[in-house]
């Protein structure tokens, strides 16, 4: 719920009704929308101004639908206001709130809305699984907890303030993926979200077009743990085995002796130790959870060697807080991811599918092919591989790098795909069966031949790359693997 009294203190706006809404009164809101297509009446309508779309452009079907109040940009405004409501008998029943910046107001907005909702509230962040992560923890405190969580990866500095405006007396936590791809925006995010605790989840090669190195990377993501270490009592939780967090940790405990926080680690002492067992039979990883004397075991419900890590952060954040062994067991073994992109096994045709199209960068890209290297098959393995978009001047050396490591371990076939990937091509030429490709069609089609029945595909690259596609092409029932 959104009250009136949150909208009527924010800086900069300037009230334009035409309707008699009184700005002084009692008003209270359902929430927020930026989206025009499912607004509700008791909804209020932000115009965002975006790359490829305007909100502006949809005060008309947000009126029509009686919305009340409507947050548009003052700069649009003075070059609207005369036609606004001219002629329209629809805008006329519209109130709008004209601010500097529509984008900034939602984040004030959402600000506000935290305060008045006092709940604790997570972070979490890193460069590779934070939104599985994210869901993985929410699932684990929700048995103990009323949990608000982000939808997808609604991270971003739009995303994240839209889900805290759905705070309300229902919830007792709040879990919040907080994304970043340029520096200071996760420093705005916690300016917004104010959390009570943060994990970053690895420091990995990622966006290195803007964060220049891992240095880079580190010094945004540990936005997350600055903001908890200067200004808060809340705390932490480190993941040991990574070194950049590691060296964090250890850097801060040298200044402060009370340091607020909690680490996991596979490798390295901590408050909750982890031990791998191995593989289960879809190649789900099984390890051992300690944290003083509760000892037990368990497994991740997904396909990959990056889930022993994902299930420890979220064991040891459910531990934290008081959730009982059974019930994060429970979870974590029937743990199912929200998007149909991340490590997703298929079976089809008598082939298995890996499908790990979500996104990529180096990082993750190694640590999937380390994946289908243990596995165990009779058949042959594939891998087809995308550009890891948003590496700049490190673009060629990294995807020349995963082609020397492709080759190195060994795969039967290596596809690629984008011109970036043409540097993999060319570093993996000593592999047999090595081909590349300028277009997803053919090289769908091209598969179509090179597969048979009891071999395993792995597909990865950038969001921007769309292999879903390829994984839908290898799918569809017209489509039959020889």
């Amino acid at each position: 719920m959104i009250y009136l009294d949150e909208i009527i203190t924010l800086e900069g706006k300037r009230n334009i009704s035409k309707t008699g809404f009184d700005f002084s009164g009692k008003e209270r809101f359902a929430g927020v929308s930026i989206d025009s297509r499912n607004i509700r009446k008791d909804e209020i309508f932000f115009a965002i101004k975006g790359e490829k779309t305007d909100g502006h452009n949809y005060l008309q079907e947000v009126a029509r639908k009686k919305v009340k109040l409507a947050v548009i940009n003052d700069s649009w405004l003075k070059s609207n206001i005369k036609s606004l409501w001219k002629n329209n008998r629809y805008l006329k029943n519209l109130s709008c709130l004209a601010v500097k910046d529509t984008i900034k107001t939602l984040g004030e907005l959402a600000s506000q809305h935290r305060q008045r909702n006092s709940v604790p509230v997570l972070c979490v962040g890193g460069s590779n699984g934070k939104t599985t992560v994210k869901d993985m923890i929410a699932a684990v405190l929700s048995n103990k907890f009323s949990v608000l969580k982000n939808d997808g990866n609604f991270n971003n500095h739009i995303g994240l303030p839209l889900t805290l405006l759905k705070l309300n007396e229902n919830h007792s936590f709040a879990v919040l993926e907080a994304g970043s791809n340029h520096f200071n925006e996760l420093k705005y995010l916690c300016e917004i979200a104010m959390p009570d605790c943060t994990l970053v989840t690895n420091i990995g090669k990622e966006h290195l077009e803007f964060f220049k190195n891992l240095k880079g990377v580190a010094k945004e993501e540990f936005e997350l743990y600055e903001h908890i270490n200067k200004n808060t009592d809340g705390v932490c939780l480190y993941n040991l085995d990574d070194k950049f967090i590691r060296h964090y940790y250890k850097k801060y405990l040298s200044v402060r002796k009370n340091l607020p926080s909690f680490t996991y680690s596979y490798d390295f002492d901590s408050d909750v130790k982890g031990k791998m067992l191995g593989y289960g039979k879809n190649f789900e990883p099984v390890f051992e959870v300690k944290y003083g004397k509760l000892k037990f075991k368990t497994f991740v419900n997904t396909f990959g060697k990056h889930s022993f890590y994902n299930g420890l952060a979220a064991a040891a954040t459910g531990l934290f807080f008081g959730v009982p062994e059974k019930q994060i067991k429970e979870v974590l073994e029937n743990f199912k991811p929200v998007s149909d992109k991340r490590m997703e096994v298929i079976e089809f045709n008598g082939i298995k599918i890996i499908n790990d199209t979500y996104n990529s960068n180096p990082d993750s890209v190694k640590i999937g092919l380390e994946t289908l290297k243990e596995y165990n098959t009779n058949g042959k393995k594939h891998v087809i591989l995308a550009d890891m978009l948003e590496l700049g001047k490190e673009s060629r050396s990294e995807h020349a790098a995963i082609g020397k490591l492709t080759a190195k371990m060994g795969f039967d076939f290596l596809y690629t795909y984008g011109g970036d990937s043409y540097n993999t091509f060319l570093s993996a030429k000593r592999m047999k069966n090595n081909y590349w490709f300028d277009n997803r069609e053919v090289l769908s089609e091209f598969l179509k031949n090179t597969c048979s029945k009891g071999d395993i595909i792995y597909v990865k690259g950038s969001r921007g790359m769309e292999m879903e596609e390829v994984v839908r092409k290898i799918i569809n029932e017209e489509y039959k693997i020889k």
